[in-house]
């Protein structure tokens, strides 16, 4: 490929009068958090991956299943069969789609305890989780840091898409004061999702980072605090103004409670699928080496060896440790059950 081809890999976005050159440079000089790389994530990296971003850091605590084809345009057949760590399969094809910018793969999930590492550097993260907890987390991270952010969900049929600051009100906590008792928000295990609606959602979260990024937007100015709501099967949208809440924990009383590790659980439930993810009470500060746990569990059923991850399927359930001592137990919802599991088979 010629050097004028290469040249030209951006011109039409830089053609866009709210880009143009400058907005190009300042994109190919950020550096974007995306936590998640599921059916908001993949698309999310693809678009930012194409749009010149000069580095991407992608996290994620899961493996690729069948049921994530549907609409996790980032990952193949093979990547199933193989049941690769998400983030470690999208950095593969990311780093085929565009060979020029960084890819910082984490096959993890996103902790109070090792949040503040995961998001040093960045300008900007990417929300593409699939619970609130890790949600409230991220909050905490970009009021505490004053790193804008873009909050994403979709279910059924829609999603909405929400961007803050990290500088000014409003922030996720203003539109959303607190967890929800368990069992009571829809998830894409009992609703369902659209391909198309988690990828309209990725693309309206992605088109606000670019903005962000590429514009350098005052705090208290759009894109930030405007609620976008879109239902893609009936072809509507609305956008309302969140309001800052004078009583806020996060954003008003500067309490972060879920980055402070005040908040959270250790067992979860993981959308998606039949199973449930146990975290050791003590995390390791770094990757361990799981040769001594996989000498432990032969013999107790077929066991698999992986650079980053152990597999051992028994007729019961099936259960995935990572190098950052989560596991992951399929077949299971229930979570005592998992936790007994955990303490027998990892010792803790």
């Amino acid at each position: 490929m010629s050097d004028n081809a290469r040249e030209n890999r951006y011109d039409r976005q830089e053609r866009l009068r709210v880009i143009g050159a400058d907005g190009q440079a300042r994109l190919r000089a950020s550096r974007v958090l995306i936590v998640g790389c599921g059916a908001l994530g993949t698309p999310s990296a693809e678009y930012l991956a194409r749009a010149g971003i000069g580095s991407l850091r992608l996290v994620d605590r899961d493996i690729v299943e069948w049921s994530n084809l549907q609409r996790q345009i980032g990952f193949r057949e093979a990547d199933a069969i193989e049941g690769r760590p998400k983030a470690l399969a999208l950095a593969e094809h990311l780093r085929a789609v565009n060979s020029e910018i960084e890819i910082d793969a984490h096959p993890t999930e996103l902790r109070h305890e090792n949040a503040r590492d995961l998001v040093r550097d960045v300008d900007l993260i990417l929300d593409a989780t699939d619970n609130l907890p890790t949600r409230f987390l991220v909050n905490d991270l970009s009021l505490a840091l004053s790193i804008p952010w873009v909050y994403g969900g979709a279910i059924e049929l829609g999603g909405h898409v929400l961007a803050i600051s990290g500088k000014a009100p409003p922030c996720l906590r203003c539109y959303l004061p607190d967890l929800p008792p368990a069992g009571t928000l829809a998830t894409c295990d009992t609703a369902g999702v659209l391909g198309s609606a988690a990828s309209s959602v990725a693309s309206l979260q992605t088109a606000l980072a670019i903005r962000i990024l590429a514009t350098a937007p005052e705090p208290s100015g759009a894109p930030f605090g405007q609620l976008y709501q879109l239902d893609v099967w009936n072809a509507s949208w609305r956008s309302t103004r969140v309001p800052p809440d004078d009583v806020c924990p996060t954003c008003a009383e500067k309490r972060f409670e879920f980055l402070d590790g005040i908040r959270g659980d250790d067992q979860t439930e993981l959308c998606g699928r039949g199973a449930i993810q146990v975290r050791p009470s003590t995390p390791p500060g770094a990757p361990v080496d799981l040769e001594p746990f996989a000498q432990k569990l032969a013999g107790l059923g077929d066991l698999e060896r992986r650079r980053h991850y152990l597999r051992l399927r028994s007729e019961e359930f099936s259960m995935t440790l990572f190098t950052d001592l989560r596991a992951i137990f399929d077949g299971l919802t229930d979570s005592g059950r998992a936790r007994s599991l955990y303490s027998r088979l990892v010792g803790e």
